[in-house]
């Protein structure tokens, strides 16, 4: 959105207009969402629930100068502060303990939506700091305003409703994903809607003028919770789900049966396509000390251990599907050995176009399913694809590349190593010609094991500790690298205690994406290294 003339004329020069802070840099936060435009303001939100006590915010800024219009806080602060406003107090009342010592969580980075018809702004939550309720809110509440949509004045920030999709969450269930409009007929009645397929499992259908649930249904398998009451708009919760006795299996898992990527409506179809996971997680707190575990300022923690747990016989990781959002049931389904694909566009063609993580990018006939065509980009997809014109010609444009938790926790599999495939925005048309040169074939970690080498259990054991808070997010669980950053198993770097210092000390290597960690000391760099070698010699072909 161009707010006038003067804009369109800087974007022709590439001249910086202005440029602000959206919060101090000595807060655990950070930016993982695009902005989003509505009005004469710019809303950015933020991310940064799981590194540390932190609590999530969005903001509004003037679109001409820069300075800030509005915040509005996800989360009540500290009541010994005083609430900035009655929503605020109001929010408090769900929420026990001293929350604010965690910060709470709610950070917002995705999932924001102006409607024109309503003048409102809707922005769908975060989740809690940290993620066991155990600790940041020990006699339960609901919350507010975790893992909701919440509809704001756009013009001043100010609280209009809510619908949380999960109270009192305990799972990593944000609700940051899409917030779609679309005007359906439910029975007799025509009802201007939102539709909202968060992590937690259930397709929701909202009305967006009052905020109450017209319908839910689960999209993937759910066992947290059996349905949602439509009267109270509240989930039916499975006993034993919360991890109440320390330990739980629980689908979906902390990665969503749907996150950030797009999900996309077809108004001609009348079905929504969704980029579905399938993974289920073992959450465990067993471990934890929940009277005394804090959160420390940009360093991981959720408050529970959590691993990815045994999916059904069967199972795929993910899928494709087509979703009728008035009758709530699934009308096909494309079953995908990977979960983490990119997200989907539907055109008035009868297409569905959607990248895959095993590097395939795929056309579908938008009412049956049925595979039309595919390119193979030879490097896995996280971004959704676009569509635009110039002149009689209309392309599609996607991004090809492994990115996003897709690439810090999983991908190994699939060969996607780091540095060695080439990210490219590759456009198509009807009438294209070119040939795309090809990228080399999947790639797969070697690891060293030098038979000199010593393993220390031990060590090994508090180097796991050590990887788990500083190094996983980048290099992968079990330090199985998915494509973000080097595989560890397979650097010499790891082999030599002085290299590694200036490595992780030094910040010789900032340059290329490095983070600096000045407060991990020798023992703890020697105990990484044990824990490396370890995983080196148990790893699989």
């Amino acid at each position: 959105m161009c707010p006038d003339n003067r804009w369109r004329h800087k974007a022709r020069t590439g001249r910086l207009i202005w440029s602000t802070r959206t919060f101090p840099q000595t807060d655990a936060l950070y930016l993982t969402g695009a902005p989003k435009t509505f009005k004469d303001k710019v809303l950015i939100g933020n991310g940064g629930t799981e590194s540390g006590p932190t609590r999530g915010y969005v903001t509004a800024y003037d679109a001409d100068t820069g300075k800030q219009a509005w915040r509005f806080f996800i989360v009540p602060g500290n009541p010994a502060d005083g609430f900035v406003d009655d929503t605020m107090a109001m929010a408090a009342k769900t929420w026990t303990g001293e929350w604010w010592k965690h910060g709470g969580g709610g950070n917002a980075w995705h999932g924001f939506t102006y409607d024109v018809e309503f003048d409102t702004l809707y922005i769908g939550t975060g989740n809690g700091s940290p993620w066991n309720r155990k600790i940041r809110s020990p006699g339960g509440g609901d919350n507010l305003f975790l893992c909701s949509i919440v509809a704001l004045n756009p013009d001043t920030g100010k609280y209009k409703w809510h619908y949380q999709t999960t109270p009192g969450e305990s799972w990593d269930y944000n609700s940051n994903m899409d917030i779609v409009l679309a005007d359906l007929v439910v029975g007799s009645r025509a009802i201007k809607a939102i539709l909202h397929a968060p992590k937690n499992g259930f397709f929701y259908v909202i009305d967006r003028a009052t905020g109450k649930v017209v319908s839910a249904e689960p999209f993937a398998r759910t066992t947290w919770a059996s349905r949602i009451d439509l009267k109270s708009g509240r989930p039916v919760e499975i006993p034993g789900a919360r991890y109440e006795s320390g330990k739980a299996d629980v689908w979906p898992g902390a990665g969503g049966a749907h996150s950030w990527h797009a999900m996309s409506y077809n108004p001609i179809t009348g079905l929504v396509y969704i980029p579905t996971n399938h993974q289920g997680t073992s959450y465990d707190d067993t471990r934890i000390d929940l009277a005394t575990w804090r959160a420390k300022p940009f360093s991981r923690g959720m408050g529970v251990d959590y691993t990815a747990a045994p999916n059904p016989p069967g199972q795929k990781s993910g899928s494709l599907q087509a979703w009728d959002p008035v009758r709530q049931k699934q009308v096909w389904s494309v079953p995908l050995e990977s979960g983490w694909n990119g997200g989907t566009l539907t055109t008035a063609g009868n297409l569905v176009f959607q990248g895959r993580a095993d590097g395939k990018f795929a056309a579908h006939a938008a009412t049956t399913g049925a595979e039309l065509w595919t390119f193979d980009a030879g490097l896995g997809i996280s971004a959704p694809p676009i569509t635009y014109s110039i002149g009689t010609t209309q392309y599609v444009a996607v991004l090809v590349g492994w990115g996003g938790v897709g690439a810090g926790f999983r991908g190994s599999e699939l060969g996607w190593s780091y540095g060695a495939h080439t990210r490219r925005l590759i456009a198509f048309s009807l009438e294209g010609r070119a040939q795309v040169p090809k990228q080399p074939p999947p790639t797969f970690a070697v690891p060293l094991t030098p038979p000199d080498f010593l393993v220390d259990d031990t060590l090994a054991a508090a180097g796991a500790r050590v990887y788990g808070l500083n190094c996983v997010r980048c290099h992968g669980i079990g330090a199985t690298a998915g494509g973000m950053a080097p595989d560890l198993r397979a650097s010499p770097v790891l082999l030599d205690l002085g290299a590694l210092t200036q490595v992780v000390r030094d910040g010789v290597r900032l340059s290329r994406g490095m983070a600096v960690f000045p407060d991990l000391s020798d023992d703890d760099l020697r105990a990484v290294t044990h824990y490396i070698r370890k995983m080196a010699r148990e790893a699989k072909p």
